[in-house]
């Protein structure tokens, strides 16, 4: 232990003597080691860390599967919920539970609140209690039984109920109805985990409401389920059990259930496997970018080792045994990187709240991110890791002495000058090699970025402004919500700089979507095989303001209203699926949805329109339907205005007309149409952010190595310039001398790295749009990029070298 301390005072001071060299190889490995501490915190918060519930790795999301449609993780009705649940002999617990909006009125201002309907076992299942009061009973899933029921979030409860102990018992208005809240949950709890936290909790009792609830409908597919498996039951086992139902249930149900099949999923493993393969690509690309600055310092330290040579003989001549000079010497590489690890921790702080600002949107738990003992022992062991890596082979190299040699005033001996520019070569090498790699994936999620962002949604983005109003049914029965949007759509329209208005549901790529089956007048097929496609509720004028062409038929008017015969629009999607080669206006469909028994089932196409990309810019055209508000109207719609100008402008005063019809209406989710657009390329636009910003870091310190190692080799190579100019050389034959040398250390970085990025890229190949992972545009550009900034960063060097003083050059030491 007395040695090592030694070792360690003896490697502070030399660090001390040499703070150029100190400083520069602290602030590269700052770069690596933060850099790769803040992606890090990112992994360990969204992949590694489990989940905040009691034995999590018991926890299951059950889906529902369906071959022929090509879903995998598709939504559950409550009655095949109910039959797997009763069903079932694998899980301990099960509950279904969808996402839903609330408006809170009578306390203060009105409030759209996030909620969540769920099953009354929920909280068991997750192994959570309420802080104040209880939780959910048996009975409360029933409706009418005990009164609806509602459990606040923590956060909820400071805000609005102001933390009052008393709040157990006391009554709130939930979207016109009273609920009785019963609990208070801890500071920490969320369910579902998403990034925008649930506000409160209700049971699947407000579904079972009504004389015709969407509990009792089979074909109603709208609930996510998770479960806790027994003790000692396998996933496979419960994957088994569940399909043994589920072949059951097709049988006994062929017209809902034909083709449909269940599979269980750990939750952790459904919630962030789609994000799993880019962290990875990140993590990856960021160590890379740790290698280079590693092979960096190592080429500074061989370099300094020249300057030590002689200290390095005296301790051998001294009885200094090899080993004990190595381990010396890796002291000191492990301060330097202790060093670095240090600033590079202070660094990743701050990287690690950027990368929450730009990827908050498209990574689970990104809310969770932070350092915790998992980072910090990450930071330390890569620290130490990084020490001994570019520690080690200038240690072994400087170890190697030749007493005589050294010991002579000037000596250096030209065998061990020869491995040494060697060794520096091979890690510069190495170092364009990895940069080619990043270079090549930047350029090609920069290429698949801009193509995605270049694809048209189908209608004009620009000057949109999208807002959600929702009105309470008990206070706005079905008769009277169409009424009120056509108002509101009359009063927006109105507007000083408002083009056109109109409202639907869903709104295109929201996130949001509905896909009901049809049937085709004509063509009769069973029910369970029925085709499916994307629906939509829309007002009159609604392709008017989208910027959506009309090609046959006509849009909805006014005469189609809620007693008119019963109509319908397609898109041209599903006019080419569905009717190839025919005309589909004046055709008839039957929606699988409808309000009652005085709404025709059947319905005339009566247009067709332009196709619109709903889901993402980046997926295939979808068939969709489109039906008149007034005769399947919803209480809960998107407006859309067009503004003149910027439509920023109108949010106060749409604002204010939706108050001046109902004062206790919250306006909520307002939003450009751009902003929703952007929204959708933001996970492609945070990867090739990102790994673009590795690429250039290693792409600057790859040069910055090379440019180090040409310099060196200049003023190694002075004597032997110098006779050659006394001799008559002339600048051209300096320059290819000096040049030829790093021309190949950059040929041959460049050719392992395109070999390396060719075999590497289709590692990135399901990041890409509209690109081959082996674009020969991208490798091309890349190679052209890297050779001349490499071979510029070789030529300044040699062009020094063609301007030494012969006689100066001769005389050098």
């Amino acid at each position: 232990m007395e040695m090592l301390w030694q070792d360690i005072r003896y490697g502070i001071r030399m660090l001390l003597k040499a703070p150029s060299v100190s400083i520069v190889a602290t602030i590269a490995l700052a770069l690596g080691i933060g850099a790769n501490t803040a992606i890090f915190s990112v992994v360990n918060a969204v992949l590694l860390r489990p989940l905040p519930f009691e034995h999590s790795e018991e926890l299951m999301n059950v889906w529902e599967t369906d071959p022929i449609r090509g879903y995998k993780r598709g939504s559950s009705s409550y009655l095949n919920f109910a039959d797997l649940r009763d069903q079932n002999h694998v899980f301990e617990h099960m509950s279904s539970y969808h996402s839903n909006d609330f408006i809170l009125t009578g306390r203060g201002e009105s409030t759209r609140l996030q909620g969540a309907v769920v099953n009354a076992d929920l909280f068991p299942l997750l192994g959570v209690t309420p802080v104040i009061g209880r939780g959910f009973l048996p009975d409360e899933d029933k409706p009418g039984e005990t009164g609806r029921v509602v459990v606040l979030s923590q956060e909820l409860f400071q805000r609005r109920f102001n933390g009052d102990p008393n709040v157990v018992n006391q009554s709130v208005v939930l979207d016109g109805k009273t609920y009785t809240i019963v609990g208070v949950m801890p500071q920490a709890f969320q369910f579902p985990v998403q990034n925008e936290p649930v506000e409160l909790w209700t049971t699947v009792a407000v579904d079972r409401e009504g004389k015709e609830p969407i509990t009792e409908e089979r074909g109603a597919h709208y609930l996510s389920v998770i479960a806790r498996l027994k003790a000692g039951v396998s996933k496979e086992q419960a994957q088994a059990d569940l399909v043994s139902i589920s072949g059951r249930l097709e049988q006994q149900y062929p017209d809902k259930n034909l083709h449909k099949s269940s599979r269980v999923e750990p939750t952790l493993e459904a919630l962030v496997g789609d994000i799993r393969p880019a962290l990875l690509i990140l993590l990856g690309a960021v160590g890379c970018v740790l290698l280079i600055a590693c092979a960096n310092v190592a080429n500074l330290l061989l370099a300094r080792a020249m300057t030590r040579h002689k200290e390095m003989a005296i301790r051998s001549a001294l009885g200094a045994s090899r080993i004990r000079v190595v381990r010396q010497l890796l002291t000191e590489s492990v301060l330097l990187s202790l060093a670095g690890g240090l600033l590079g921790l202070v660094l990743a702080v701050w990287w690690s709240d950027l990368l929450v600002a730009l990827g908050k949107q498209n990574i689970p738990r990104a809310l969770q991110v932070g350092l915790d003992w998992r980072v910090l022992g990450f930071t330390l062991v890569v620290s130490l890791l990084t020490g001994l890596v570019f520690g080690l082979v200038p240690a072994i190299h400087s170890s190697k002495t030749e007493l005589t040699e050294s010991l002579k005033e000037g000596g250096r001996g030209s065998g061990e000058g020869a491995r040494r520019n060697f060794v520096r070569g091979v890690l510069v090498v190495s170092e364009l090699a990895i940069a080619v790699v990043l270079l090549v994936g930047a350029g090609l999620l920069i290429q698949s970025l801009w193509r995605l962002q270049n694809v048209s949604p189908g209608f004009e983005s620009q000057s949109l402004l999208t807002f959600v109003v929702g009105i309470p049914e008990v206070k706005y029965p079905t008769e009277k919500q169409d009424q009120f949007y056509r108002e509101l759509v009359a009063r927006l329209q109105s507007l000083p700089g408002v083009r056109s208005a109109a409202s639907v549901i869903p709104l295109p790529l929201s996130g949001d979507a509905f896909s009901i089956s049809f049937e085709t007048e004509g063509r009769p097929v069973a029910k369970g095989d029925q085709p499916s496609a994307d629906f939509f509720v829309i007002s009159d004028d609604y392709f008017k303001t989208l910027g959506v062409s009309v090609l046959k038929g006509r849009e909805f008017t006014q005469r189609d209203g809620e007693k008119a015969p019963g109509v319908i629009i397609v898109n041209q999607a599903f006019a080419k699926k569905f009717f190839p080669n025919e005309d589909p206006v004046g055709k008839r469909i039957k929606p699988g949805i409808s309000t009652n028994e005085n709404k025709p089932d059947w319905r005339e196409i009566v247009g067709v329109v332009g196709d619109v990309r709903n889901r993402n810019l980046s997926s295939e055209l979808r068939a969709g339907y489109f039906v008149p508000q007034a005769q399947i109207p919803f209480n809960q719609m998107t407006m859309i205005v067009r503004s003149t100008g910027d439509p920023h402008t109108l949010v106060t005063a749409v604002q204010n007309e939706v108050h001046a019809m109902d004062k206790e209406l919250p306006v909520f989710n307002i939003k450009t149409m751009d902003e929703y657009i952007a929204a959708t390329v933001a996970a492609p636009r945070f990867n090739a952010t990102l790994l673009v910003i590795f690429a250039v870091v290693a792409l600057v310190l790859t040069i910055v190595g090379l440019y180090g190692v040409m310099s060196y080799s200049v003023a190694q190579r002075t004597n032997e310039i110098g006779i050659r100019m006394a001799l008559g050389a002339q600048t051209r034959d300096v320059l290819r001398l000096i040049g030829s040398q790093g021309f190949k250390l950059v040929l041959l970085g460049l050719g392992i790295g395109l070999v390396g990025a060719f075999a590497l890229m289709r590692v990135i190949s399901s990041l890409l749009f509209g690109v081959t992972s082996k674009d020969p545009i991208t490798f091309a550009a890349v190679a052209v990029l890297l050779a001349v900034v490499a071979l510029l960063a070789c030529y300044i060097p040699a062009r020094r070298a063609t301007r030494l003083d012969p006689l100066n050059a001769l005389r050098y030491e």
